[in-house]
């Protein structure tokens, strides 16, 4: 029988053939892909935080199958189990960006969650998952995980990771996992976007007062505050007004006002390369099962790494002082890549090579993946 297409005339006909679920998650959004066990993506949706530390274990189930629901699968009612769900309801959204529906059993549901990877959250959230895919088989992992498999698919390699935190991460063949940082805000994520918005409000700052060398960072931080005084800034922060993620977005114009010249701007950056660098550093010399390894790809994900070339290079160059065996090798677009990797694993055992070469595909912005934007990336010549 001709396959029909997700939302296709013929989908009613369509016999069913297993299905594979899989969810990356984070403080700001979550992303579900449906897909079949060839690695074909059939459904996609989205639906808020998943962060399990953060907004909690309910929060997190209700944007799981919130996804799931807009991914072509419905649940019967609240607290229900998740199933194909006939006709679409209104928001489903195939792969390809039409109305669909989805038939078959889900046989495997993996997930990437920020969080996972502590307890009592993630067991508690295991149990969650069982109970909304009942009969599945089930994998949690932490949200770095994910993003380092996204990049690998299962190959050599280590994950640098930075945002609004930052962590380096690496996962040996037997499972074994070695990590630097992600120790959160108040005691680390040095390097992150976080880090150089508050570090770029403490160089203002010090300006203002005579202890440090007057910087073009002052009129950048008074512009994104719509202040008329940089100190103006200092009740919002520790009120929480402008919360982790306002500073972390600060990142951006910083890098701008080191490509003008600012030397303030340049230093803080240059610092936070130096730190992701140790991050990756520290996990080389931790990570026995990549000594054998002249060279070290190295997945990087996030959203400083969208930065832009002069960012880049500045990153490249702190890697060749402090690690010189690791090389930039893959920007992350889509960590549910990540998930979906294993949700395939854990199908087959052993993936079937047009399976990965359909990730690969998935992994570049075909069949409903997103494209990198044009002109944002890293890995660009350095």
């Amino acid at each position: 029988m001709r396959r029909p297409e997700v939302g296709g005339r013929e989908a009613g006909r369509e016999a069913r053939r297993p299905l594979v679920v899989a969810v990356d998650g984070g403080g700001s959004r979550t992303r579900l892909w449906v897909l079949d066990p060839e690695g074909r993506l059939l459904g996609r949706g989205e639906a808020g935080s998943s962060n399990l530390t953060a907004a909690g274990v309910e929060v997190a189930a209700r944007a799981v199958t919130e996804a799931a629901e807009r991914a072509g699968l419905r649940s019967a009612g609240p607290g229900e189990s998740l199933e194909p769900a006939g006709p679409a309801s209104p928001g489903t959204t195939g792969a390809r960006g039409g109305t669909g529906w989805l038939d078959g059993p889900v046989a495997v549901v993996a997930l990437a969650l920020a969080g996972a990877d502590r307890e009592p959250e993630a067991g508690r959230m295991r149990a969650r998952v069982e109970g909304l895919f009942p009969g599945s088989s089930v994998e949690l992992v932490h949200d770095g995980v994910g993003a380092l498999l996204a990049g690998t698919l299962g190959g050599p390699g280590l994950l640098l990771l930075a945002g609004t935190g930052s962590l380096a991460l690496a996962l040996g063949p037997e499972g074994q996992e070695v990590r630097a940082g992600g120790w959160g805000y108040l005691l680390g994520d040095e390097g992150s976007g976080y880090w150089i918005g508050r570090e770029a409000i403490r160089a203002a700052l010090r300006a203002h007062d005579g202890r440090g060398p007057a910087t073009g960072l002052t009129t950048v931080l008074r512009e994104a505050a719509g202040l008329e005084d940089v100190t103006a800034l200092v009740g919002p922060v520790h009120r929480g007004e402008r919360d982790r993620g306002w500073i972390a977005r600060l990142a951006r114009p910083v890098v701008e006002a080191a490509d003008a010249g600012d030397t303030v701007a340049a230093r803080i950056l240059d610092d936070a390369a130096g730190e992701l660098a140790l991050l990756v550093r520290a996990v080389l010399e931790r990570a026995a099962f990549l000594a054998p390894l002249e060279t070290v790809p190295v997945v990087a994900a996030g959203g400083l790494f969208r930065l832009g070339p002069s960012w880049g290079r500045r990153v490249a160059g702190a890697l060749a002082r402090e690690a010189p065996r690791a090389r930039l090798a893959e920007r992350v677009q889509d960590p549910v890549v990540g998930a979906a990797y294993l949700a395939l694993r854990r199908f087959h055992g052993e993936l079937p090579e047009e399976v990965i070469e359909r990730l690969h595909t998935l992994r570049q912005g075909g069949q409903g993946g997103r494209r990198a934007p044009a002109g944002g990336g890293l890995l660009q010549p350095v």
